[in-house]
């Protein structure tokens, strides 16, 4: 179990350190090809959602109220569109990374409420996933028109979205056994 904990905290550490890059080369070189930029982030999001259905399955395992097997299925529908059609990034962009973050951030909330009795920080885990949600907002009802300020809102908020993921996991990592003693209270109690 603390090897298979170790091994998932880690694949999600790389995976939010890869999203902030993406991120950042999105912000930083927003006139990059669209066309290079849908297949990328499309091969990342497939990637991203067959882990967090690997990681569903695990969690409910330990009892953690953990709903990544919507999330992943959309990324993997979302990232098929995105590599398919890559042309389409301009207009699929927001509304898909709007609703990815939004449903990655109800999981950040989920998991922060279920853990609130036996963990001195879960505040910092239910604000962390209001802000993510708050992003996820933005960037699906997006007021910009031109594709260059999406990819450069889309890789802002990702940026955004990268580092609360990386500071909730580092979270996780440090109150890993206060975390699995409130989820097994908050698993009774829901019985």
């Amino acid at each position: 179990m603390k090897d298979l904990f170790k091994r998932t905290t880690t694949s999600i550490l790389i995976s939010s350190v890869i999203a902030f890059m993406l991120g950042l080369l999105m912000t930083v070189v927003p006139n990059i090809s669209l066309q290079v930029m849908g297949i990328v982030f499309g091969i990342y999001i497939i990637a991203h959602g067959i882990a967090l259905i690997a990681l569903d399955f695990m969690a409910h395992n330990i009892y953690i109220p953990f709903h990544g097997i919507l999330t992943g299925i959309l990324s993997i529908i979302v990232g098929l569109i995105l590599v398919a059609m890559p042309n389409i990034l301009s207009t699929v962009f927001a509304i898909a990374l709007g609703i990815w973050i939004i449903l990655s951030s109800a999981n950040i909330i989920s998991i922060s409420i279920a853990v609130r009795k036996g963990v001195s920080n879960w505040y910092l885990w239910l604000i962390l996933g209001i802000i993510d949600l708050i992003c996820g907002i933005i960037i699906l009802f997006n007021p910009f028109a031109s594709s260059i300020s999406i990819v450069v809102l889309g890789g802002i908020i990702m940026m955004i979205h990268a580092a609360i993921v990386f500071v909730d996991t580092l979270m996780v990592k440090k109150d890993v056994k206060d975390i699995a003693k409130a989820l097994e209270e908050s698993y009774k109690e829901a019985k």
